[in-house]
């Protein structure tokens, strides 16, 4: 592999406002998102207490995802009549790149780009790793800005045919004890269907009437709880691709509300989708529900589902993508 960093590196960013935000080399993960509730600063997701932690992370808690975030099916694609095989390691499928995916890798801090409010991480994946074509050079770029947004810039490119698609996989719980009694809104009239293994159907469904309406804010506790969905039961909440209208970047694709703290995030991005996880899984020292994702990225098994937005990123393009998580106080 071309990375050959193996220190754990920490960088704080910080605004005026009493907004700190930790990043870590290791998966160039958020560790931490301290935001200001009644002036005194709050942890905003879920993390552990010591960058160390995270080297055993199981949960990709904060993590960069990629090359190809989500599930593959089979994990194995075809690209330029060329069949790929990947790592298996969600079952029979793929999961967020391959069982050395990029959350597990320590990412190089870009020294000369580093400020009190801005971060840049860089990565090599070189052609064939976890079975992907194509050298990938990438770089993730987090600012901390002074009206309290968090951006994240991801960029990319391949000297061969790759399907890249990246997201970030913070679990959010705004300070309260668990997701459930957050209120959710999802600028969405459409979302994928998936059977058990979390894997799309091929079929894009309206969510009118159903429990994956958030074009209204909703108790995300309360939907899962009460659901009469086959598909939440069966996920224990939910897990789902929901397709994102195709509205200006300035405009908030999601609004996770606390009525407790009175915070509210606001999901801004240029990506077509974002997967509702609502952490069921998490066990050890947390427990399920105690943060949910809104991970921001492209519509799930792209790569074996020719009607969906392509993953592939050509020698020729640049691959770009913006993720911004904007807090406030709503009192």
């Amino acid at each position: 592999m071309a990375n050959l960093i193996t220190d754990l590196e920490t960088v704080l960013l910080t605004n005026d406002n009493g907004m700190s935000v930790e990043i870590i080399n290791f998966g160039g993960r958020i560790k931490s998102i301290k935001f200001p509730v009644n002036s005194k600063p709050t942890e905003m997701i879920l993390g552990y207490s010591s960058a160390q932690a995270y080297l055993n992370d199981e949960f990709y808690l904060g993590a960069t995802c990629g090359r190809v975030c989500n599930r593959i099916a089979g994990g194995k694609f075809e690209l330029s009549g060329r069949q790929f095989h990947l790592p298996l390691n969600d079952g029979m499928n793929c999961l967020h790149g391959g069982d050395n995916n990029f959350s597990l890798r320590y990412w190089q801090i870009d020294k000369q780009k580093l400020t009190h409010c801005s971060v840049t991480l860089l990565l090599v994946s070189d052609d064939g790793d976890q079975g992907f074509p194509g050298t990938l050079n990438v770089s993730v770029t987090y600012e901390l800005s002074e009206d309290n947004k968090l951006s994240i810039q991801y960029s990319a490119n391949t000297d061969l045919a790759t399907p890249v698609n990246l997201t970030n996989h913070a679990y959010f719980n705004l300070g309260e004890k668990d997701s459930q009694s957050l209120y959710l809104q999802i600028k969405s009239s459409a979302y994928l269907e998936s059977n058990s293994e979390n894997l799309p159907t091929g079929k894009i469904l309206g969510v009118a009437e159903t429990d994956y309406n958030f074009r209204e804010p909703a108790s995300v506790g309360i939907r899962q709880q009460n659901t009469e969905d086959k598909s939440i039961k069966t996920k224990n909440g939910y897990d789902h691709c929901f397709v994102l209208d195709n509205s200006p970047i300035e405009e908030p694709k999601a609004i996770l509300t606390s009525v407790k703290n009175q915070v509210s995030l606001s999901v801004y991005t240029d990506q077509p989708a974002i997967q509702l996880y609502t952490g069921y899984y998490l066990t050890g020292q947390f427990k399920s529900y105690q943060g949910l994702c809104l991970e921001a990225q492209n519509y799930t098994d792209a790569d074996n589902n020719k009607h969906f937005p392509s993953n592939v990123l050509m020698p020729n393009q640049q691959y770009q993508r913006r993720i911004t998580f904007g807090f406030a106080s709503i009192n």
